[in-house]
């Protein structure tokens, strides 16, 4: 555990529940995705996230399917009926869903989250990324384009999870905060592009740490900025850092762009790799060689004897 996290709120954890639609093509890197938020549990104390089950026959998870368009507008018959009915149903009966599968499994944690976000690859008709009800975030991700990296898209998942997942337990921060972009976690972000700057920076800006300590999470602006620089990631050459487990799951952050890694990708990782073991062996046969010189030199001289 990190030193920051000592220092963590001593409220019990609030537990976010992860909930992932159908994501298309991101599908097969569900678990990098699945390794590294919940790797966020080891770095700070605020939050437990967890990846819940999903009815696969729900009817509100099947309409935020792969490149599906939703209405969320509050002046608009759908994005009224969205707000109003469809997500206060869904919550209810998705409860209802997990108290049951943890009676049929006979789990022994009855305890469910308050607290749920919803990762997809839809797209909301007024363009914006996020929406949040209380209890209930959805992120659509169907207008990520690969401009938009670096970072990768994993890494923009991971911080837009944890500012919604701040805007779900803190009242202060639940909507839009600034009017200037501050490269904050808080940032008001009108497309995909601007949030590069908050996912980059791993900014907790002063006004939000104010905000933080007024709603009882004095130590949680320290939490995120530890886990928003992202030094915890390392870097593929380290054999058990994050990164290198994502790389070699198929995913190299370091150089994936979009929702898959594509062949020239896959190339340059597997050039990169192979360029630093071939460079390493060479250092290291080069040293050999040198320091047999050396000794070879050294016992010639010490007996006597020419080359």
């Amino acid at each position: 555990m990190n030193d920051i996290s000592k220092g963590a709120t001593p409220q019990t954890p609030r537990r976010i529940g992860i909930l992932l639609a159908d994501m298309g093509k991101f599908n097969r890197n569900i678990p990098i995705l699945q390794y590294l938020v919940l790797h966020m549990n080891t770095l700070q104390k605020t939050f437990e996230f967890e990846f819940l089950p999903v009815d696969p026959e729900s009817r509100f998870i099947q309409m935020f399917s792969d490149r599906s368009e939703v209405e969320t507008e509050k002046d608009t018959e759908d994005g009224e009926k969205l707000r109003k009915k469809l997500i206060p149903a869904f919550l209810e009966d998705y409860q209802a869903y997990l108290k049951t599968e943890i009676e049929d499994f006979e789990i022994s944690d009855q305890e469910v989250p308050e607290h749920f976000i919803l990762v997809t690859t839809a797209q909301f008709r007024n363009n914006y990324f996020s929406m949040r009800e209380p209890g209930f975030a959805i992120l659509a991700l169907s207008e990520w384009e690969r401009r938009f990296a670096p970072p990768s898209l994993i890494e923009y998942i991971l911080t837009l999870i944890l500012r919604d997942s701040v805007a779900l337990v803190s009242p202060s921060l639940e909507a839009s905060v600034h009017l200037g972009t501050k490269g904050c976690l808080c940032d008001f972000s009108q497309s995909l592009d601007d949030v590069r700057l908050k996912v980059l920076n791993g900014f907790v800006c002063s006004y939000c740490q104010q905000a933080l300590k007024h709603d009882g999470f004095a130590a949680l602006a320290d939490e995120l900025e530890y886990v928003l620089k992202k030094d915890w990631l390392g870097n593929v050459s380290e054999p058990f850092a994050p990164a290198r487990l994502a790389a070699n799951m198929g995913y190299n952050l370091f150089i994936t762009k979009g929702f898959i890694m594509t062949r020239w990708e896959k190339l340059r990782s597997l050039l990169t790799e192979q360029f630093l073991t071939q460079l390493i062996a060479l250092i290291a046969a080069t040293i050999a060689g040198v320091l047999a010189g050396v000794i070879v030199a050294y016992l010639l001289i010490r007996l006597g004897l020419h080359p």
